[in-house]
């Protein structure tokens, strides 16, 4: 990465970066807690006003939060002209997922499969929904993907961005996800820094 690059981005952080800017642009949505199970699960619910609106749930990805899902939120839930001119708008759902933000954290040998029970049961039993859409990024993909095998009664699609291991590929896609492999081998660094040495970051930008 070029040092001017970084020197800009430093100055940006230090001079320019506004926490009372960046709070009321966060406070723009409506966020509530639930209780389920023993944790208290954090969740943006932003509704339209369609009464036909289509109930998309979105996993954020890992490091991150609901807000990576900020800027398109608004979009979703407005009336938009699908296909065959049908008319088609979002209740959009954006939990933290445990650990994340203000839910709770998980507790000692918590996996993806729990991750993706309490949430089947925040859409189902809590906000009422039979059925449902579901898109994760990154590391929401890997729940996304586990919700729609173990629940896939309630979720009617989840376009993720992760390759599983029980499709049959095309070879275009067994290429790409080679290329996704040959990725987390050599461009996964970043990764390996946030989940070990998370102050480094944090005393080079300061």
């Amino acid at each position: 990465m070029d040092l001017n690059f970084l020197k800009a981005l430093r100055r940006e952080w230090v001079t320019g970066f506004n926490w009372e800017t960046e709070q009321d642009s966060m406070n723009r949505f409506n966020y509530y807690k639930t209780p389920i199970e023993d944790l208290s699960i954090h969740f943006v619910f932003e509704k339209s006003a369609a009464p036909n609106a289509i109930p998309l749930l979105l996993v954020n990805g890992l490091p991150g939060s609901s807000l990576e899902f900020a800027p398109i939120i608004n979009q979703l839930t407005k009336e938009a002209t699908a296909s065959l001119g049908k008319s088609v708008s979002f209740d959009v759902i954006i939990p933290s997922l445990p650990g994340f933000a203000f839910s709770s954290p998980p507790p000692l040998n918590w996996t993806i499969t729990d991750t993706a029970r309490i949430l089947n049961t925040m859409m189902v039993d809590i906000l009422g929904y039979e059925i449902y859409a579901i898109h994760g990024m990154d590391w929401g993909s890997a729940v996304s993907y586990n919700m729609y095998d173990k629940f896939n009664e309630t979720i009617g699609v989840t376009p993720g961005e992760l390759a599983t291991g029980n499709l049959t590929l095309s070879e275009a896609e067994q290429v790409e996800e080679q290329n996704v492999m040959n990725w987390a081998n050599t461009g996964n660094g970043y990764f390996i820094e946030q989940t070990t040495k998370a102050s480094k970051i944090h005393i080079v930008v300061n």
